[in-house]
């Protein structure tokens, strides 16, 4: 597999990247990020029990909307990955969005998770948008519009937030970590959503530059290891690899 295969595009250029106007730089105080500490078991249990109280508070508040994103990644096989968001408004499920993602990585199908949740949330109506997410990093990504993989997602996040900001100084947009092995009970609704989803490739998948950087790092260590295995080079002072998994 190779370059040839990559539908990802990419534009250095674009508005939204313009130095003092990107969205970070127009709503600083309106774009927040809570990672999750991992320094002890109390931690971990309040910040869980934060969320808890998130969506209680949410609840009460129509003008209040969460969003929960999770993705499924097969690697390298034949089938794609599967990006969903569920939308929560008053305590229910007002909406959800899912879509394969293309042959990619983890944090890319994320990031193609939170386009999918913006581009809802920010026709509703509705002042703050809460969204929790198993990848802190990827919400940070979202809202960067320079060059990297997946930016022609972070593009159509940017763009549709500022339209969403622009409305009011009160309007705002909460990123909060929610680790995955922590079962939280809305992020496993989506989880299970999505792993019980299966798209196939199909002839010409979406395929992303991470994914064909990762198979070709992978490809590499594989060759690798075959060589150092081989019995005319096993004794030529070469020093044994240390993970071979």
């Amino acid at each position: 597999m190779s370059l040839l295969n990559l539908t990802e595009c990419f534009d250095p250029l674009h508005a939204e990247a313009t130095l003092g106007c990107r969205l970070l730089d127009s709503y600083p105080d309106h774009i927040f990020f809570h990672p999750w500490i991992h320094s002890n078991l109390r931690n971990y249990k309040t910040h869980l029990q934060s969320f808890d109280y998130l969506c209680l508070e949410a609840s009460f508040y129509s003008s209040t909307l969460v969003v929960v994103t999770d993705t499924s990644v097969i690697p390298f096989g034949c089938m794609q990955a599967v990006s969903a968001a569920h939308l929560w408004n008053l305590g229910q499920q007002v909406s959800s969005s899912k879509a394969p993602a293309g042959r990619t990585t983890a944090p890319d199908a994320e990031l193609f998770a939170i386009r999918l949740s913006i581009a809802k949330a920010t026709n509703m109506a509705i002042e703050c948008i809460i969204l929790i997410t198993d990848s802190l990093e990827s919400a940070r990504q979202a809202v960067d519009p320079f060059v990297h993989p997946g930016q022609a997602h972070s593009l159509a996040v940017c763009s549709a937030l500022r339209s969403f900001l622009s409305q009011d100084y009160d309007y705002r947009i909460e990123s909060w970590n929610c680790p995955s092995n922590a079962e939280w009970f809305l992020h496993q609704l989506v989880h299970n959503d999505v792993t019980n989803t299966r798209v196939a490739t199909g002839l010409h998948p979406a395929t992303l530059i991470n994914f064909l950087y990762s198979k070709s790092v992978i490809s590499c260590m594989d060759i690798w290891r075959t060589f150092f295995d081989h019995p005319t080079v096993q004794d030529q002072h070469t020093l044994p690899l240390r993970d071979r998994n």
